[in-house]
C-alpha cells in the first residue's frame, strides 16, 4: 500500500463482531454532558425509521427540530452489514442512548453505526444545532473511502431547523 494512503482507525467492538457504533473522538461529544436528561420527554420524541434495502436507504430526507428529542430507528433489511454514517450530524448532536438489537450500548460518542444483516439499532438523539447534514452508507464491505463527504454520493439528507 502506498505510504500516502491512510485508513482511519476502526475501533474494535468484539461483542458486536464488527457491528455496532463506531466511536468518534471524545472532544466531539462534550455537548451531551450539558443536557438535562431528566427534562427530555422521550414519550413525545419524533420517531424516524430508516430502512436499508437492496434498492437503497429510505427515507432520503428527514427534518428534525433543534434541541428536541428524536429516536432514529435503523433497520437493515439486507444480507450485508449496513453502515449508517453521519459524522457531521452526530458531532452536532447529543447521543443520549443507543440500543443495538436488544442490548444497550455504552458508547454514545459515535461517527456511525454498523448494523448486521437483518438487524436493527435505535439511537436516541438531540440535535443541538440547526443545519443541513448528510448521511450515507459506506462502500461495500464496510470500508470507508478516501474521499471527503463532498466527493461521495450522498444517499440522504438531515435538515435540522
Amino acid at each position: 500500500m502506498p505510504d500516502w494512503v491512510s485508513w482511519p482507525d476502526m475501533p474494535s467492538l468484539p461483542s458486536f463482531s464488527g457491528e455496532g457504533p463506531e466511536a468518534a473522538d471524545d472532544v466531539d461529544c462534550k455537548a451531551a454532558t450539558h443536557l438535562n436528561l431528566q427534562a427530555l420527554d422521550w414519550k413525545r420524541a419524533k420517531r424516524l425509521d430508516f430502512y436499508s434495502r437492496k434498492s437503497g436507504i429510505t427515507p432520503k430526507n428527514v427534518v428534525m427540530t433543534a434541541n428536541t428529542p428524536n429516536i432514529l430507528r435503523l433497520y437493515n433489511g439486507t444480507r450485508n452489514i449496513w453502515t449508517f454514517r453521519a459524522e457531521k450530524f452526530f458531532k452536532q448532536a447529543a447521543i443520549v442512548k443507543i440500543i443495538y438489537g436488544d442490548r444497550n450500548v455504552t458508547e454514545t460518542c459515535i461517527d456511525s453505526v454498523r448494523i448486521g444483516p437483518l438487524k436493527w439499532a435505535e439511537i436516541r438523539v438531540v440535535p443541538l444545532r440547526q443545519g443541513d447534514f448528510y448521511f450515507r452508507d459506506d462502500t461495500p464491505f464496510g470500508l470507508t473511502t478516501l474521499f471527503s463527504d463532498e466527493d461521495e454520493p450522498t444517499p440522504g439528507h438531515i435538515i435540522v431547523r
